[in-house]
């Protein structure tokens, strides 16, 4: 059992606060979320206290006071470490496109809709918040081990996926934007939402199939976690 602060392996763990700490993998902090990720071949190492909570074959034993200091956080009994997610290219028919997107709490929302909604894929632009921040970890509920999830630049994979099929939505307003209930779902889809500030980028726009917005009243904008559901769910719908 580890029970010095000034431990290695614990000096370690506790810099994954820290974006640029993880490259190869993450700290979990909530029970149900380390408990999908070992259903989802996601968990790499189990840090506990007292009782082990459940048989893992790769675990370190550690005082209260260690799992306090790593965790950051009062009592807890267990957290996990998670290895990074596996990119793919392989889409499914229908994705989200996040351009920007910079509150990882967003990031996991949409995540959490899109697994609700029989969206296959979530597409990230290099600059977007880490997905690994533990806002967007918990918020996905664990949407996140069940998603394909992967990041490239958007102006190209906006153009390859129009080259595999798919028709891509930008969401925004433009003189040619036309109210969701306009558009008609197609087999293979693509809907970009954008940043929480400026939205989605111009030249992204220029080159999506077509423009969209949500049909409102009363208010003109929507956080785009709640945009990013509503529109899920109409598209949903429409299968």
């Amino acid at each position: 059992m580890i029970t010095s602060l000034e431990n290695k392996t614990v000096k370690e763990l506790t810099k994954l606060h820290q974006k640029k700490y993880r490259d190869e993998e993450f700290l979990l902090l909530d029970e149900n979320i380390i408990k999908l990720a070992k259903e989802n071949n996601y968990l790499k190492t189990l840090v506990y206290t007292g009782q082990i909570p459940f048989e893992f074959s790769n675990n370190i034993e550690v005082s209260q006071d260690v799992l306090n200091k790593i965790s950051k956080k009062e009592n807890l009994k267990y957290i996990g470490v998670g290895k990074h997610i596996q990119e793919s290219d392989n889409y499914g028919d229908r994705i989200i496109i996040l351009d920007h997107l910079q509150d990882p709490l967003n990031i996991g929302r949409i995540m959490e809709a899109a697994f609700l909604f029989g969206f296959d894929s979530v597409i990230l632009s290099e600059e977007s918040a880490d997905i690994y921040n533990d806002k967007c970890i918990v918020n996905s509920k664990g949407a996140i081990f069940k998603l394909n999830i992967c990041h490239k630049n958007l102006n190209d994979e906006v153009i390859n996926l129009q080259n595999m099929g798919y028709k891509v939505y930008a969401t925004g307003l433009r003189n040619e934007t036309k109210e969701m209930h306009e558009i008609e779902a197609s087999e293979k889809m693509a809907i970009i939402l954008g940043n929480e500030g400026s939205g989605v980028d111009p030249a992204l726009m220029d080159i999506s199939n077509e423009i969209m917005k949500i049909d409102m009243v009363n208010i003109d904008s929507l956080n785009v976690g709640m945009a990013g559901s509503i529109i899920m769910y109409y598209f949903s719908k429409q299968s």
